[in-house]
């Protein structure tokens, strides 16, 4: 009696199988696509009444709201530097101008940066952000660290590089401060007393006094120091000049030994390093790095604001949006009215 064999179960995956699943899979996706795309042509064309209605409406509204109700604004950026600035003091500040500025009445902000009430009516809103953001001071001070802990083998020789490049970061504490106006004339006037403003407050304000008082103070000690050694110098001068015309044997040289009280040359040096630093506090008694515009204010003739053809561009980009979800609303509600 012969035995029927079973047949032999198979775990080998037909790969030309496998692969037309995929492509009916992917082919199934571009189908959806496609009928989406002839959807979303079909709804306008038969609903045009809606998208229609929708357009005129948001475009009048548009229309009126930029000839009527919408103030053409302009805006200027200055770039304020100050070691004695940071993100919080001038948080703090914008916020209280603009709290100011949101008031019915002008006054209080013109009292503050002492202008004119007409100028501070025309003043919008102000704005700062760090010129240098926080995330690279953050870094800088990561790789601080690397670098403390780093061992000076080749391994680390990008980590010390990469500490040297972020080092030489400026403008740390340099501030971008905007000022947006409906009159582009009060620009022009607004610098120096947004400037002072800042430059009053009682925390910097005294800071920049000290520092300036320890520059004069230092500026003439060391113009005395140059006297005194100016002097020094011409007697030194004098004292080898005469030993040199005194007469020798063999030579009008003048020896220097171990006895002598004072090495010109060290005389000399010392009075070149002196007025290097003289030249550098001088520069910075004229220049006030510590509170210093980098970049003032420019008076721009366009306004900042957006024209009336790209407001209507959006109002029809949001016409058409709204023409959907009023098909969609309506289709729905006929969903639920068969349901009942």
């Amino acid at each position: 009696m012969e035995t029927q064999q079973k047949p032999v179960q198979s775990d080998e995956i037909d790969l030309g199988q496998l692969f037309a699943k995929i492509g009916d899979f992917f082919r199934g996706i571009g189908l959806g696509l496609v009928r989406f795309l002839a959807l979303i042509r079909k709804v306008p064309i038969e609903n045009k009444s809606i998208f229609l209605a929708a357009t005129v409406v948001v475009a009048g509204l548009t229309i009126a709201y930029g000839f009527l109700l919408k103030k053409k604004f302009y805006e200027s950026t200055m770039i304020l530097s100050s070691n004695y600035l940071n993100k919080r003091i001038v948080d703090n500040t914008i916020e209280k101008l603009n709290l100011l500025a949101k008031e019915e009445n002008a006054s209080g902000l013109a009292r503050a940066l002492h202008i004119a009430d007409t100028l501070a009516d025309n003043i919008a809103k102000f704005e700062a952000r760090p010129f240098v953001a926080e995330t690279d001071l953050i870094e800088l001070e990561v790789l601080k660290e690397q670098l403390k802990s780093a061992q000076e083998n080749a391994k680390n020789a990008k980590v010390i590089d990469q500490v040297i490049k972020r080092i030489e970061i400026e403008n740390r504490h340099a501030f971008e401060l905007k000022v947006r106006t409906y009159n582009p004339a009060v620009i022009s006037s607004l610098q120096n007393s947004l400037v002072n403003y800042i430059r009053d407050n009682e925390y910097i304000k005294k800071r920049i006094e000290i520092n300036k008082q320890t520059l004069l103070e230092k500026k003439n000690k060391l113009q005395d120091e140059l006297k005194k050694l100016d002097s020094l110098k011409g007697v030194i001068y004098a004292n080898y000049k005469t030993m040199a015309e005194q007469p020798r044997q063999g030579s009008n040289n003048v020896i220097l030994s171990d006895r002598s009280v004072t090495n010109p040359i060290e005389v000399y040096n010392q009075d070149l390093a002196l007025y290097n630093e003289l030249q550098l506090v001088e520069r910075q008694v004229y220049m006030q790095p510590d509170f210093e515009v980098i970049d003032g204010f420019t008076e721009f003739s366009q306004p900042a604001s957006a024209s009336l053809p790209k407001m209507l561009a959006q109002a029809i980009l949001i016409a058409i949006g709204l023409g959907y979800q009023i098909v969609a609303l309506r289709e729905f509600n006929k969903y639920l009215a068969a349901l009942v």
